[in-house]
């Protein structure tokens, strides 16, 4: 596999075999840690692979009611799995170009506790956007819409970049370039002054009464 068109029809190979671990190092060509799917839905199969060298693979299955179009079937997301976590799940990416800096787009958890909610929007969405935003340029794509981002739950992080589709015009980055940043993205956010922000921002989220975020 040399691009990630490669990787997409690897992907769709895959779905004509068992959802098996013997499958898809034999399909990947990489060492596989755990295999899981589930149907979210009656026309979409989800299937997530993790390998045993921090990348995850992400793909969808769906049914295409196009009968002119015998490719677009699936689409997925390669990932890095890092160890940066956060109180609050959290996904932060690059959109657009305004003005010379790179645009922030931030997506908190939603949640049922109408404190906590209010608490996460007025407060710990500024402050991710700021830590954020001095950096946001390095998750630029190699393409006009492609994009890099970071997902950060209370267990683990993942680093990802921008779907992949049989009409997608990023389906020809090489698989290697994509990698190279990915652990270019993770040394960055491993930065002391980085780390040390987002540390702060969780260590002041603890101070707040501990029934805010018990229902999360």
């Amino acid at each position: 596999m040399e691009t990630l068109g490669d990787l997409l029809y690897k992907v769709q190979e895959f779905a004509n075999h068992s959802f098996n671990k013997d499958d898809a190092e034999r399909i990947f060509g990489w060492p596989v840690e755990d295999v899981a799917f589930r149907n979210a839905e009656k026309d979409e199969t989800s299937v997530v692979i993790a390998f045993k060298n921090r990348l995850a693979l992400y793909a969808w299955y769906f049914l295409n009611l196009d009968p002119t179009e015998n490719e677009d079937t699936c689409e997925f997301m390669l990932k890095l799995r890092i160890d940066l976590k956060s109180s609050i799940k959290y996904n932060v990416f690059y959109s657009g170009y305004i003005h010379g800096q790179g645009y922030i787009r931030l997506q908190i958890e939603e949640t049922d506790n109408v404190l906590a909610q209010r608490i996460a929007e007025d407060f710990y969405a500024p402050a991710l956007k700021m830590i954020y935003k001095p950096i946001i340029i390095q998750f630029r794509g190699f393409y006009s819409r492609d994009y890099f981002g970071v997902e950060s739950y209370r267990n683990r992080g993942e680093i990802y970049y921008s779907p992949i589709r049989s009409r997608s015009e990023n389906k020809d980055v090489e698989i290697s370039k994509v990698i190279g940043r990915f652990h270019e993205l993770d040394s960055l956010l491993r930065e002391p002054e980085v780390r040390h922000s987002l540390a702060e921002l969780d260590l002041q989220l603890s101070f707040l009464p501990g029934i805010v975020w018990s229902k999360r």
